[in-house]
Formats: C-alpha cells, structure tokens, sequence
C-alpha cells in the first residue's frame, strides 16, 4: 500500500515537472516582492472584456510553449485598478515587461496573434528591447562597442529620412529577432540632437547606414534606401559576420549616398554635377592642389585677346564684396552674366549654420573677382531641384551655364583657392620652358598657336573657361616656339594636347564650337587616370567600355608601380592599335583606362564585381551602358595582368566575344525576361493591331519601372558620384 502511494508521488512529481508554464496572479500586495527580480511579462486584463477572453486561449499557447528564461503574470485590473494605473494602462489586454522590477518602455495592446506575442516576448529577454535601439552621445560606446550594429543616422527636419522611416521600421521589425542570434543589432541616431557623434561616426548625409564591428566602421550601405534593396543587403549579413568577411574589412573612401538632405565631413562633400576637369585628385581633394596644377599667373602685359579677357574680369564682378541673397525670382537673371560661387543651404542645416561666417567672408575676399551667391533652398525648392541639388549645403560655381560642384574644405582659404584655380586665364607661351613647366604641372595641357586677336583663340579660350580648363591652356603666338613644341606636327593654326608623353593634333574646325567642346571633352583625362569619386560618372559614361585595373596599393610602391605600368602599357598598345587605321572593327566604341585603389574600394570591388583582394592585382572591363562587366578572357580564365593579355581581352570584348557578368538584381533581370515572354506570347495569341499598341503601351511600363529599378540599383552598379 505504502508502495502504491510512493509511486502515485513521484508520478505526480513527475507531471508537475512537465507541467506548462504557469501564469502568476499578481496584486497590489505580491506585484512589487514578486517581479523584483528578472524578467516578467504581465497581462493586464479585465474578466469582463470580450477582447481580453479571446486573448486567452492565445495567451496559454505561448505559455505552454515557451522554453525562455522569464516569467509571466497577470492582473485583474478591476480587483487593481490603482495598481493598473501605474502602469499607464488604459485599455485591456495589455501585455507589460518588467525587468527586476523596473517598467520597460514598450507593451503589447489589443487582442493580438499568437505570432505577434511570441516575437513581444523574444524582443523582451533580447539584449535591447527595442528592434531598432535609440543611440545618443551618452550610450553610444556602451552599446556598440560590442557585436555588429547596423546604424541609421538622421535627421527628424528630413524628407529623405521620413521616406526612409517605414521601411526602415518594416526591416528591423521583421529581421530584429533573427539578427540577434547572430550579434547583429539595429539603431538609429538623431543627428540634430547628436551633432559630434554622427560626424565621429563619419556621416556625409542624411540619412547614412554604416555598418560598424566592435565599434569599428566597416563601411557604408551604399544602396536605394528602400525595403527590397535594402533587405536583400541586409540578409547577407550573419553569413559575412560567420564568415569572419567582416571582422578583416579595412575602411574604404566615403561615397555619399543619393537622398540625402545635407553633407558632413568638409574634406569630403558630395559631388553632384559635373566631375573636375584638372588633374586628378586623390581621395578628399584639396583645393590647393588643383590650383597649383591650373593656377598660373597671366603675363603683366596682356598682348592677345584671351590675356585681355583676364585682364577684364578682374574687376568686372562682385564690386561691393557681399554675398547676393539669390531667390527663384531673380537667380536666372543674376547668374546669366559673370562667374558665380553659389550656395544652397538649409536654415536648419547644422552645417550650414557652421559655414555661414566663412561664406560672408568669402564675398569680400572675392572682391572684384567673382561674384557669390546663396540660395535658400526652403524658400526655392524648385530652384534646388533644378540646380540637382541634393545635399545641404552644396556650393557650386556657375559660370555661363555650365557648373561644377566644389568638393573641399569649407574654409575661407580653400574655397577662394578654389574659385581663383578654377578661374585662372589660359597663359600667354613666350618660350618652350614655359609650356614645359605647364606639362610638368599638368597630367593634360592645351596649346593654341595661331592669331592672338583672332576668332579661334576667342573660341578656345571660351570653351576652356566654360569647362574650368583655361589655366591647362597654353597660347603660342611666337612660330619658333610653336615648331619647337609641335615637332613635326607643326601647323598654323593648330589645336594640339600633350598628354601622357605624345601630343595630338586637333582636326576638326576651328570654327565649330560644338567640334571644339566636344574635343576638350574627350582629351580632358590622361591616359591612366585613378579612379576616384570626383571623375567616377565621367570615366564610366564616357567610354563604352572602360578598362580597370584593381591595384593593391598597400603592396608597396614598387609593386604599386610595376601593375600601374602594366596597365598603362596595354593602354598605349590599344591607343597604337586604334592609331594603325580609321578602318579598325571598334571605330564607334570608346574605350578608356582608368586603375583603381583596391584596398580604398575593397568593398565596393567586392561587391559589384566579386573580385576579391587574394586576387588583386586584377583588370576588369566594364561597359556601363550594358550594365556589365568582364573579369574572364576569352578561354574563360582570369584576365591576364600583362600587356597582351589586357590588350586581347579588351579587343575581345569590344568586338562582344567575352561572356558578360551583370551588376542587376535577379529582379531587374528577371523583369525584362518576364517582360519579352509576355510579349511574346500576347502577340502569339492576340496578333491585331489593339494587341500591338497593348503591347507597346505593356513594354513601355516595364521600361519605366526597369529605369526606376535600375535608379534603385545605382549604388551596387556604376554609380559612385549622385547623379540620379
């Protein structure tokens, strides 16, 4: 008998082991000893509220299967109305966290799903509550100086950042819980009430995703901030920190990003217009080196037309040393006449604010010279717009309708410097040393020879100006010197550039002003330029196909030199090549070289053209117009890095013999298939006219929306500089 008992206890003991997790009652008198310590998720609820009797059966189901490390209670608020009262509950059920014994900030209310309860009490013995924790100043280097963290820096005054919000809400909501098992967490960081953190942080716009390791950046989510795109980056994540990808990423150069409503970081602002025509400049470029390259003082005495000009323009403009408040009333009128330095601002911009001084400043500095301006892009949205406005503040020089953005310092000195270089008048060439020392200041260098007082010179020196080339240009009036410099391609007149150790010759009329433009335009780069975010947009949709070569730079100078020489070799070869016969097969293809720093762009390398750094150095070729690159020769091996093997593939490819690679989603590309089987099979079944002009209508809509897609994708393709 006494055995029978024994057993029925410990088989009770047993059930009760198993038995589900239960729901404590709570009141006034056991509330505050019994949640005292740990987690405890409570139901505030009423026995009278049909809400709160639905909930029920859902509320036991996650009870009964839940394995975490909290406990769970409930209050019935009409027994503990003071009590419910201090919880801020208004409304029943009502489902609270507490963490020994203090309220946290977020509850569950309404008559929720069993999903919706689970993921509330997965986010409640998470490290941080929050999917997408608020940071500051004050908790920054608590929180994330461990684990990986995905931060969105904003602004709350920024449409872009209100855009952006949702879905950026929608993503941590969604992956918050599956991060966390990783170590990957999601905040946020108001730049307005955390000015020197986001600029800690590196933050060129808002709003900015960066990613940081260990309180390390890692570099920037250089994307459409939009739900699709942004998922798709983001979903790589656990397996690039499992990996351990991202524990040995070094820091690449900033590319800003599109969308954004101001630019941080003076050394390096965004590049909205036109790229820089002088030399090219390595990363966060500084004024004073352009200048040194185009600044070159006019001769005392002007003795030709172009000198004159200078000569006029030193007083022309900007007489009484102020800053012209511009307005979309009266910004065409003032700007159609003098070079104008103009910025576009924010009154709530930060920075703005920071550089006001230093722009007054600048309006007397300028004196006589050149004229500044501002815009107000609150009062003339419009205006902004039109001037591709897209970060606070923007400066940018507009001269005769042509504009460049300036990209420097904003302090007095570089932003003079700047407008002075940019400005500066063609030289008048008296002797050889002369344009020598020019070509050893420049990468490219123009010589006019011909009537000083005439047409031609006034045209050249017109169209240089209008490009902020004129101090690349050289004007000979002297045949002597003229011969000397020219050799054997002497001609009076001539147009000729000297680049890259060889001279050529313009051919077209001097008569043309289009012809002349579009000349400069075309010689404007050396023949192996670097790769930088200033000549990004030029490099790529100027040449039909251009050539890269990614070079290790940390390698060591010999070795940085020897791959460089490679790749500008293959480059002369192709020039000879193109040079042999006006009747080669590529005539319509332009094809460019350009290198590339592989450890500044190693994400960017990695991402767009999977080439990863065990494989540097490497060449791809890239036709952006295509949307595609090759890295294979033509047996379908890596493209060889020697002179011949660079030169076969780049013929191989212009003459499409190579197999392409995409830089498009399988969306994108999945969108135009989709689209021509639909097409297809429209015409198949319905060929009439009213299927015809569907089908027109049908394929124009996919082109709009591949474009609105592809706009999307520009940070993963080509697009480096905004130009969306």
């Amino acid at each position: 008998m006494h055995l029978k008992i024994w057993s029925l206890w410990l088989l009770l003991a047993y059930l009760g082991l198993a038995a589900p997790v239960k729901s404590l009652v709570l009141d006034t008198l056991t509330f505050k000893e019994r949640t005292a310590r740990g987690t405890w998720i409570v139901k505030h609820f009423s026995p009278q509220c049909k809400h709160c009797r639905s909930f029920q059966p859902k509320w036991e189901q996650v009870l009964a299967g839940n394995s975490l490390d909290v406990s769970f209670g409930e209050i019935n608020c009409l027994e503990n109305e003071a009590l419910c009262d201090s919880h801020k509950v208004t409304s029943w059920p009502t489902i609270v966290v507490f963490q020994d014994g203090q309220q946290q900030p977020h509850a569950l209310v309404g008559d929720e799903t069993v999903e919706a309860l689970q993921s509330f009490i997965s986010r409640a013995t998470r490290k941080f509550a929050e999917n997408s924790v608020v940071l500051n100043s004050q908790n920054y280097t608590q929180y994330a100086h461990r684990g990986v963290w995905l931060v969105k820096h904003y602004s709350p005054f920024c449409p872009h950042c209100r855009r952006m919000a949702p879905h950026w809400k929608r993503l941590a909501d969604e992956l918050a819980d599956k991060f966390a098992e990783d170590g990957i967490w999601f905040g946020e960081v108001n730049c307005i009430e955390n000015g020197k953190l986001c600029e800690d942080n590196l933050v060129d716009g808002y709003p900015t995703v960066n990613l940081f390791v260990d309180g390390r950046f890692i570099e920037e989510m250089l994307i459409k901030y939009e739900y699709p795109v942004m998922k798709e980056y983001m979903l790589k994540l656990p397996q690039r920190v499992r990996s351990g990808e991202l524990a040995a990423k070094k820091d690449e150069p900033v590319v800003a990003n599109d969308n954004r409503d101001w630019d941080d970081m003076a050394n390096d602002a965004v590049d909205v217009a036109k790229p820089v025509t002088s030399k090219a400049v390595v990363e966060a470029p500084s004024p004073n080196a352009i200048v040194e390259t185009v600044s070159k003082p006019a001769d005392p005495a002007p003795a030709n037309a172009a000198a004159a000009a200078a000569a006029e323009l030193e007083e022309q403009y900007n007489v009484d040393g102020q800053v012209v408040v511009l307005t979309k009333e009266n910004f065409a009128e003032k700007t159609a006449t003098g070079p104008w330095f103009v910025e576009f601002y924010a009154p709530w911009c930060p920075h703005c604010q920071h550089l006001a001084p230093e722009w007054e400043r600048l309006g007397a500095a300028a004196r006589g010279k050149i004229n500044i301006g501002k815009v107000d892009c609150d009062e003339a949205g419009q205006l902004c717009s039109d001037q591709n406005v897209q970060g606070f503040p923007t400066l940018k020089l507009i001269w005769e309708g042509q504009s460049l953005v300036y990209k420097g310092p904003r302090e007095l000195e570089n932003m003079h410097s700047f407008a002075q270089g940019m400005l500066a008048q063609p030289r008048v060439i008296k002797e050889a040393e002369q344009m020598q020392q020019m070509r050893h200041d420049n990468d490219v260098v123009f010589m006019f020879h011909g009537d000083s007082n005439g047409d031609a010179v006034k045209r050249i020196s017109t169209n240089v100006r209008k490009m902020f080339m004129a101090g690349q240009l050289g004007i000979v009036a002297d045949a002597k010197v003229a011969k000397e410099l020219a050799g054997d391609s002497y001609k009076k007149p001539m147009l000729a550039v000297f680049k890259d150790g060889r001279s050529v010759v313009y051919g077209g009329s001097l008569a043309s002003d289009d012809a002349i433009r579009e000349w400069l335009y075309a010689e404007r780069f050396p023949l192996l330029p670097e790769f930088t975010r200033e000549n990004a947009d030029s490099l790529f949709y100027d040449s039909d196909f251009l050539v890269l070569g990614v070079l290790p730079t940390d390698a060591g100078r010999s070795s940085l030199d020897a791959s460089r020489e490679t790749v500008r070799s293959a480059a002369v070869e192709y020039q000879k090549y193109l040079d042999k016969s006006a009747q080669h097969p590529e005539q319509g293809s332009k094809v460019r070289f350009a290198w590339i720093d592989g450890p500044k762009w190693s994400s960017y390398v990695e991402r767009v053209f999977q080439i990863p750094q065990s494989e540097w150095p490497s060449v791809v070729i890239v036709q952006s117009s295509e949307d595609q690159f090759y890295t294979l020769d033509i047996s379908g091996r890596k493209i060889e890095m020697s002179k011949l093997g660079i030169f076969m593939a780049v013929r191989a490819a212009v003459d499409g013999k190579l197999k392409p690679q995409s830089t498009k989603s399988i969306l994108v590309r999945g969108a135009k298939v989709i689209g021509h089987m639909a097409a297809a099979i429209w015409a198949f079944f319905f060929g009439s006219i009213l299927s015809t002009l569907v089908t027109i209508a049908g394929i124009a809509l996919l082109a709009y929306i591949v474009k609105r897609t592809r706009g999307a994708e520009n940070r993963n393709g080509f697009n480096l500089v905004k130009a969306d």
